[in-house]
């Protein structure tokens, strides 16, 4: 690569200069001072053309090393949010369980002796979705068909037990049958697990009154579950159906897949 004009310019005039210096030529000593203010107008344009990518590249640098602390700072700060989430959110967790035990609490305390309150251990390896074992068993009183609920209502029953272990099958299993009523009326049906998140309410006729939004709760006329507890509510009725029933579909109130504990009703 050729160098540029300027500098082989340059180069010349300090090695002319300094030749003159070092063998004291007199006419140099005489014109020395000219030769000075000659060679300062001369060099000032030239370190001034020098100087400005020096200053870019300086201007450069400063900039890249501003950007590299902002992004620095820009990761703490995501960082720093990232676990202030999580504690808002253990927080959050915190405030459902203690909403969740208040309302079992306070269930019990109503009828003390006749509940044992269980936590949810596991699900049936075969039926997923339609039982779960908790963690108490005979030896805390449980026995088969003693009915199972949170506060928000129903959620099946105790089909097995051993000496520490219960297994407990949810009104979805399309085994279950619950004899209900809706809310306030005398429209009486069963409503039957599906094996889905949502339940059908069978034998409903044309002549009774049930809508959308109807509340559901146990008759108490099973031998299982006593009266009133709330069981689902109506999200479909079909009554354009042939035959003297209505399709109905229900929505349980309890999410059984996401329960930590549930109450047995024990029975004397």
């Amino acid at each position: 690569m050729k160098a540029p004009l300027i500098v082989i310019i340059s180069s010349i005039l300090i090695l002319v200069v300094s030749f003159f210096i070092f063998t004291g030529t007199p006419v140099f000593l005489k014109n020395y001072s000219k030769i000075k203010v000659f060679c300062g107008e001369i060099a000032g344009p030239a370190l001034k053309i020098f100087g400005r990518p020096l200053d870019g590249i300086k201007y450069l640098f400063n900039t890249y090393i501003n950007l590299v602390d902002t992004k620095k700072e820009n990761n703490m700060l995501k960082k720093r949010i990232g676990e202030l989430e999580l504690e808002n959110q253990k927080i959050h967790d915190l405030e459902e369980e203690n909403k969740r035990l208040k309302s079992i609490l306070k269930l019990t305390e109503k009828n003390p002796g006749n509940y044992t309150v269980a936590r949810i251990i596991g699900e049936d390896v075969k039926n997923w979705f339609k039982c779960m074992i908790i963690d108490k068993g005979r030896d805390d009183g449980l026995k088969e068909r003693m009915p199972v609920i949170t506060p928000k209502g129903i959620v099946g029953q105790v089909v097995e037990v051993n000496k520490w272990h219960s297994k407990v099958m949810t009104i979805g299993d399309a085994n279950s049958s619950v004899d209900v009523n809706v809310e306030g009326r005398e429209t009486r049906g069963i409503l039957e697990g599906t094996d889905h998140n949502v339940l059908r309410l069978k034998y409903i006729t044309k002549n009774d009154e049930i809508e959308v939004g109807d509340k559901l709760v146990t008759s108490g006329k099973d031998g299982i579950y006593p009266k009133g507890i709330p069981a689902g509510i109506v999200i479909a009725v079909n009554k354009n159906k042939a035959g003297i029933f209505y399709d109905i579909e229900v929505m349980p109130y309890n999410n059984f897949k996401r329960l930590d504990e549930v109450i047995v009703i024990k029975r004397r």
